[in-house]
Parts: structure tokens; sequence; C-alpha cells
């Protein structure tokens, strides 16, 4: 009977720590490398002083000359009134969703910002005379690599992890045993996201790679930042009080009710 519950607390660890690491990847995905054309992620990539000036750069002076500026002024009106801002941030949400798929290397179609969307940005019709910006977004091979490494993580850990939860919901674990699995998943999740989905690209991409687009990466993963604290710190609480109650459950033991006794009794006969 030992040896029955150590197999099966073994396999419940197991299966929380893959199914954590695929929770962890998933969040990863879905914060870095799930582009879309929203406010949020445009105003997070923006965030960065490198991306906005790159964008600025080449926005400027494909306009100035036809709206009769100077493109020092036209860069500080873009920093200050277009890009820092959120309705900004909408105008330029589907340029840098293009951009954003382009750094992660799920598309390989140059950023090219059309006259119509000149004019959004500049706010002056005669920038439909202006020529196409291209802005210089390269494939980043280690957003690539990351993206596609952690994508088969995500499947790998996951599945791997169910079939361990099967194999130790086949050993029949006591109630105590189940507990503390499902406390030390709790805890392995809030620490597999805190590392995986936030600290991996909020530290550890932008120190190997130095690219300026690189800098959207550590902005994309602050945006549920505060999601991420709130949730680990519910999940480390909750998975605290579920292991404890599962170790004490199991050194209590089952609790097994003492069969019946039948006495034979002259009068009445058994009973």
């Amino acid at each position: 009977m030992y040896v029955q519950r150590s197999l099966s607390a073994i396999l419940l660890l197991v299966a929380g720590v893959l199914l954590s690491i695929g929770v962890g990847s998933w969040w990863l995905q879905r914060t870095v490398f799930t582009p879309g054309a929203s406010v949020d992620i445009a105003e997070a990539i923006l965030d960065d002083a490198g991306i906005r000036l790159e964008i600025i750069t080449v926005v400027s002076a494909r306009t100035a000359g036809t709206l009769e500026t100077d493109p020092t002024e036209l860069a500080a009106f873009l920093d200050t009134s277009v890009l820092g801002t959120t309705p900004g941030a909408a105008v330029m949400a589907e340029p840098l969703q293009r951009a954003h798929l382009r750094i992660i290397g799920s598309n390989d179609d140059l950023v090219v910002i059309v006259p119509t969307e000149l004019v959004q940005i500049v706010r002056d019709e005669r920038a439909l005379d202006s020529a196409p910006a291209t802005i210089p977004v390269p494939v980043i091979g280690t957003l690539k690599t990351t993206r596609t490494a952690s994508g088969w993580v995500m499947l790998i850990s996951s599945g791997l992890g169910v079939l361990a939860l099967l194999a130790a919901l086949a050993t029949r674990p006591y109630r105590g045993e189940l507990q503390r699995g499902l406390g030390e998943f709790m805890i392995a999740t809030a620490v597999a996201v805190l590392t995986i989905g936030w600290a991996l690209p909020k530290f550890v991409i932008p120190a190997v790679d130095s690219n300026t687009w690189t800098g959207a990466v550590p902005h994309l993963a602050d945006r549920n930042l505060g999601v991420v604290i709130g949730g680990s710190l519910v999940l480390v609480v909750g998975g605290l009080l579920l292991v404890l109650a599962g170790v004490n459950s199991t050194r209590r033991g089952p609790r097994v009710q003492p069969a019946p006794t039948m006495r034979y009794r002259p009068d009445t006969g058994w009973g």
C-alpha cells in the first residue's frame, strides 16, 4: 500500500510540473507571439523609444517634402501628438501587426505604410501624394526560434502531462495525494507563468538579442503583468493550502470503518 501511494504521488507531481510548463509556454505564446491589430498591442510596441524613432524617421522623411514642413518639426509632432497617444496607437495598429508578424518570423513581407495610412498618421490629406514608407523591420532569428520552440514545448509537455496524470489516476491515489498533487500543480503553474511567460521575454530575450525591434518584446510581456502577479499569488496561496491539507490527510490515512460482527444469541439467534 505504501509503494502504491508513493507512486501515485510521484506521478501526480510529474504531471503537475509538465502541465505547468505547458501553461507557461501557452502564456508566452499568447502575450508575445500572437500578433493582433489591437490598440493595447500597438501601445506596448510604441512604448519602446527606439521603435518609435525608426517609424518617425521613415515617415517624416517620406512626407515632410509633400507637406512642405521641416522634417525635425514633423518628427517632434509625430512623437508627442501621434505615436505617443492612444488614438495614434489605434492608427498604427495594422502596420504594427504586420511588423509584429515579421519580427517573429510568421511573415516575410516588408512592412510598407501606404499613402492612405500616412494620411492618418500625419493627419494631413496632402500625404496622399507621398511615396509609400517602408519601415526597416527585420526578421529576428531569436524570436522566430523561441516562438517555434515554445510552441513545441507547449504541445509536448501538455501531452506528456496528460499521460502522467492518467497513469497517476490509474494507480488509484488517495484523496490526500490528489489534494497535494493539485496544490503542487498550482504552485508550479505560478512559477512557470512567471519564468517562461514573463521573465523570459522581459529579461532573457533582450539580453540575447539587441536588435531595436526586440525591444517590443519586454513591453508585450508587461501588458498583463498585473494579471500575472495577481494570478500567481492566488495560485501559490491556494496551492500551499492544498498541499498542507493533502499532507495532513495522508498522515492520518484512510478512515476504515470496522466490519460489523455477528454474534449468536440463544434467545434470538444470529444478530
